[in-house]
Parts: structure tokens; C-alpha cells; sequence
């Protein structure tokens, strides 16, 4: 039969949509009319973002029965995701969120070294303080060291004086210098005298053992010998 024969009767579906965040669901239900799923053709027409459920099926005769919706996609959805199922009589369309876009993060750009904070001039200044109070602090330290050098200096000086003294009184000096301050003799005299010394008794002790020697030659001789 010529399609230009048939006789439509047009009507218009219960249908309802329901708006969730993340996914839009759109029902058709076709229980009451009769319909199955392959009468029915589910299109997007994407240059406009319009969904369009439509269908026909024969009644009797020439008469047809035939409906068509034609609704805009919500914002947000992914018209390419957009499925649609046919359950009992019922059309279900299901149009899920556009998942966000990933963030581009540019790592080709180096970086800029990061700085130390500038110190406060509080910190500055205390700094200055510490480094002045530690020179001070030395050189207190450093005048100690040098009194106590001169403390112990002292001590040796006297020594030395008496023992100078005590030598030229032994070497036969004048007695009338006894009262009078001697200089400490320099470490190139204080050498000579000890030397000088030294060579004294070595002398009065080879004498000694030479005269032992000889009283013991007249002793074995007289003894020995009638």
C-alpha cells in the first residue's frame, strides 16, 4: 500500500525529564499505545543540539499512529554519550555530563629561584651588637694572657738576679757591691760561666784521681817489694 494512502493519527506521548548534576534522563512512555521497539528511531541532530524521539505503527487499514518529540540538550551533556533503550513500553534517553576538561599546565618554563627573605634590621642590628660584643670579649682575653705572661715573667727575672749574685759572690767579687742592683746576666754569659764551671771540676776531679793513683802505686811498691 502507497504511503500517501495511509492515514496518520498524530498524538503526543507522556513524557518527563529528569535533571540530575552529572546525567539527564528523558522518558517516553509508549505502554498505553502499543508500540515496539522497532517502530520507534531515536536521532540527534547535532548542528542545533536537538534530540528527536518519533515513530509510527499501523492500527487498522490505512490508518497509522505516529508521534514525534523534539527536544534541546541540556547544557552540559555529551551529545556523542546520548543512548537510548526501550523497556516495557518505555523509551529511556539517557544523557550523561561532559567530563571537565584536564587542566594544561606548562612546564616548560623554568622555575624562578626562590629568594631568602631579606632579615629584618632588628636581626641585622643584633648581629652587629654580637660581633662587637665578641672582639670586646677577646681582647679583654687577649690583655689577661698578657698580664699573666708579665706575672710569670717577673718570678724568673728575680731568679736570675740571685743567681748572678750569688756567682759573683762566690767568684771572690767586692763586697762592697753586695748592696747594689745587678743586671741579669744575657743566656750567652750565663753559657760561658756555666761552661767555665764545668771545665773547674772536671779539672779538680782528674787531679784527684791522679793523686789516688799515684799514693796507690807507692803503697802496692813498699808493700810488695822488701
Amino acid at each position: 500500500m502507497d504511503s500517501e494512502a495511509r492515514v496518520f493519527e498524530d498524538f503526543v506521548p507522556p513524557h518527563s525529564m529528569v535533571r540530575e548534576p552529572a546525567t539527564h534522563t528523558l522518558s517516553v512512555d509508549l505502554s498505553a499505545a502499543g508500540y515496539k521497539k522497532e517502530h520507534i528511531r531515536v536521532q540527534m541532530v547535532h548542528s542545533h543540539r536537538r534530540l528527536v524521539v518519533r515513530g509510527e505503527r499501523p492500527v487498522a487499514g490505512n490508518r497509522w499512529s505516529r508521534f514525534r518529540l523534539e527536544l534541546r540538550v541540556p547544557d552540559g551533556c555529551d551529545a556523542k554519550a546520548i543512548h537510548a533503550r526501550f523497556d516495557n513500553g518505555v523509551v529511556r534517553v539517557t544523557m550523561p555530563g561532559a567530563a571537565p576538561e584536564p587542566v594544561k599546565v606548562d612546564t616548560g618554563a623554568a622555575a624562578a629561584p626562590s629568594q631568602p627573605p631579606a632579615k629584618p634590621a632588628a636581626a641585622q642590628d643584633k648581629k652587629k651588637g654580637d660581633g662587637a660584643a665578641a672582639a670586646q670579649q677577646q681582647g679583654g682575653e687577649d690583655d689577661e694572657g698578657e698580664k699573666k705572661m708579665k706575672d710569670e715573667e717577673t718570678p724568673r727575672k728575680q731568679e736570675v738576679r740571685q743567681r748572678v749574685m750569688s756567682s759573683a759572690k762566690d767568684g771572690g767579687g767586692d763586697a762592697s757591691g753586695a748592696g747594689e742592683v745587678v743586671a741579669p746576666a744575657s743566656p750567652s754569659r750565663q753559657q760561658e760561666y756555666g761552661f767555665l764551671h764545668g771545665r773547674r771540676k772536671m779539672a779538680t776531679t782528674v787531679l784527684g784521681v791522679a793523686l789516688a793513683l799515684i799514693s796507690l802505686g807507692i803503697y802496692v811498691k813498699y808493700s810488695v817489694w822488701p
